[in-house]
């Protein structure tokens, strides 16, 4: 695919993942002459190289593609053998947000594995770290994965560092998903699409409206929240929302640093605003910190989460037991075949069990498969990211490891103006750092009742 040159070259180091599985998180292309901040992140990742070589020796290697062939069909030249697209992912490998940069190259890692025993596209894999939301560093990451690395897909990460990115990835024609920091500014964007829920907008009404069905005494609201992700929501959708509902008011509305440890003084404000329900929109770590806070306060109150990670959970404790999160979860136990076979590859090359924001860049590389099947079956250059967008556009409508059951896998579909997608939702609530669904909630247009948005998309 021709595109456009983008200004000089930053002088990078960049690690080209292949396709036997090597752990993200620890290796990753960050130097730059362009931030002050890369030279930091360069350090922090070249040292930790040698452990990530090491812990790719141990791992077992991926399932073979015999379920993927199952789902997917067989393999061969009309499934993309052969071809080979090379890709690039933006991610926080550094910094408090590592653990997301870890799951989401765990993902697609997976994902690019199963693919290519499967008889199907060799994706080959470039991560890029913006060093857990650092804007600048983003730009300077995303301009060298496209000058220098030649990528055609981008998977990226964050609502920050991916809003910046827009003009260049666009400029440059490469065909971009976005798996975990969806925000509204994303949206409507050519080449740009979201494969989850848009973060704190999408299941803020269903999620507010279950707290008033549940405690129908509650008027007083507090917020918490970022600078980062769910600022609308913060800000404008969820005060909005709680008035229709209850007629109440927010009493208080508190904001913190991305990668908080400390929550004390948070804390200490919320319980003199003395709410009869929390909603926070942080995310990570941050989540766990923050919930211990509160209960240690001896807030008592019901807390709505936007998220889920277990790693929150176990820094969290006991703190977490009874806390509620309104979001597309994910759930490793969906009987859905495929979501099945992606647990066992998981479980099979990482000793553990893959979890929300791996299974969301887990499918993205599936609909960039899909996508390259098309553009072959019509003839087309699998390798030029306009023909991709062209093929989604015609049919935006994928497998996926959510919904479904026993006997069908689960099926999605992304918006031809919008760009985002429509997955299940619910309103979970964790016991012993295990989520239960509670209720199913569905995104609604703006201005619409609040309760419409309980349950299940009608």
């Amino acid at each position: 695919m021709q595109r456009k040159f983008m200004g000089r070259k930053a002088l990078a180091v960049g690690v080209v993942f292949g396709l036997s599985g090597l752990l993200a998180a620890c290796s990753s292309g960050t130097t730059s002459s362009e931030t002050s901040a890369a030279p930091a992140a360069t350090e922090a990742a070249a040292s930790a190289a040698p452990a990530a070589t090491e812990a790719a020796a141990s791992e077992a290697p991926a399932a073979a593609g015999t379920c993927i062939n199952d789902v997917f069909g067989a393999g061969g030249p009309e499934a993309g053998q052969g071809v080979t697209i090379p890709a690039g992912m933006l991610l926080a490998v550094t910094g408090q947000g590592s653990f997301f940069g870890d799951v989401m190259s765990k993902g697609a890692l997976l994902a690019a594995d199963q693919i290519r025993e499967a008889g199907g596209m060799d994706y080959q894999i470039t991560i890029g770290d913006h060093q857990s939301g650092d804007v600048p560093t983003a730009i300077t990451e995303t301009k060298r994965l496209i000058s220098q690395d030649g990528i055609e897909v981008l998977q990226t990460s964050y609502g920050a560092p991916s809003e910046a990115i827009i003009p260049i990835f666009q400029e440059a024609g490469v065909l971009t998903f976005n798996g975990g920091g969806s925000s509204p500014a994303q949206l409507n964007q050519d080449l740009l699409y979201m494969n989850r829920m848009v973060y704190a907008e999408d299941p803020a009404p269903g999620a507010l409206a279950w707290i008033h069905q549940t405690y129908p005494d509650a008027t007083k609201l507090a917020l918490i929240g970022t600078m980062e992700n769910g600022v609308g929501t913060f800000k404008e959708t969820a005060p909005a929302a709680w008035k229709a509902l209850t007629g109440g008011e927010i009493v208080a509305a508190e904001q913190h640093d991305v990668g908080a440890t400390d929550f004390k003084a948070l804390a200490a404000k919320i319980k003199a605003a003395n709410p009869d329900a929390i909603m926070t929109f942080s995310f990570g770590d941050d989540l766990g910190y923050q919930v211990k806070a509160l209960r240690e306060a001896g807030i008592t109150v019901p807390i709505m989460m936007d998220e889920f990670t277990s790693q929150a959970a176990k820094i969290g404790g006991s703190a977490y037991d009874g806390v509620n999160f309104g979001v597309d979860f994910y759930s490793t136990a969906n009987p859905n075949p495929w979501n099945q076979c992606f647990v066992a590859a998981y479980q099979a090359k990482y000793g553990e069990d893959p979890e929300y924001y791996g299974s969301n860049y887990y499918e993205q590389v599936f609909i960039v498969w899909e996508l390259v099947k098309r553009v072959i079956a019509a003839g087309g250059d699998p390798n030029d990211a306009a023909q991709l967008q062209e093929a989604l556009l015609a049919d935006p409508t994928f497998k996926s490891v959510y919904g479904g059951d026993a006997s069908t896998v689960g099926m999605v579909a992304l918006d031809k103006v919008d760009h985002s997608i429509s997955k299940p939702m619910g309103v979970f609530e964790v016991q012993g750092g295990v989520p239960t669904l509670i209720t199913e909630i569905h995104k609604i247009k703006n201005g619409d009742d609040p309760m419409t948005a309980l349950g299940p998309v009608q």
